[in-house]
């Protein structure tokens, strides 16, 4: 994972894996993100917002990465978490494919971070991982998040009309995907 120098600051740009030590962190990011996330997402509820219950999460995130099973990521500048990016649902035989979704600060929004971040994650997971594919689903209406799955190399295959309810309201769903080689030179390692 990278470790970069922000060329606006001096502050340090940098992709970890969760753990249990990030929960201070992790919840103060969560609770200034919560109405920015539940434009896109369903609420987690009140209960979540609580250092117990995102220690609890991040004791379950790596126990996850440890199986090999999903990996949470989190993207810092200095000591302050700006993103959250998972791989969920590893499959390792005969699809070679993981979910891919992220989620990043509204005041850190259009800066490239998340393009950065994801675009890290991505190679990690077809160089380190050896998966072959990765899929993420986009909420139609969250242009930022279209941008940044459309600058990191996912293609459009699939729109889903009405598929998930969030705030009362039925939205689409845009499914993409990328692969670790062109189609073209899909042959297997």
């Amino acid at each position: 994972m990278p470790t970069l120098a922000n060329a606006q600051s001096d502050l340090q740009f940098r992709i970890s894996l969760a753990l249990p030590s990030h929960t201070d962190a992790l919840l103060a990011f969560e609770i200034e993100n919560r109405p920015h996330f539940e434009r896109w997402i369903a609420s987690r509820g009140d209960a979540f917002y609580s250092t117990q219950a995102v220690y609890r999460s991040l004791e379950q995130a790596q126990w996850s990465a440890h199986a090999q099973k999903e990996f949470h990521y989190l993207t810092w500048l200095g000591d302050e978490i700006i993103g959250r990016i998972t791989l969920r649902g590893i499959e390792r035989e005969q699809y070679f494919k993981a979910s891919l979704g992220y989620r990043f600060s509204a005041r850190h929004g259009g800066k490239g971070y998340a393009t950065t971040a994801v675009n890290s994650v991505v190679e990690h997971a077809f160089t380190e991982l050896k998966l072959w594919r990765l899929e993420a689903l986009i909420i139609a209406d969250n242009l930022p998040s279209l941008g940044v799955i459309q600058k990191c190399g996912f293609s459009q295959y699939g729109h889903a009309h009405a598929a998930v309810l969030c705030n009362g309201k039925w939205m689409d769903v845009l499914h993409f995907e990328k692969h670790a080689q062109p189609i073209a030179d899909r042959q297997p390692s």
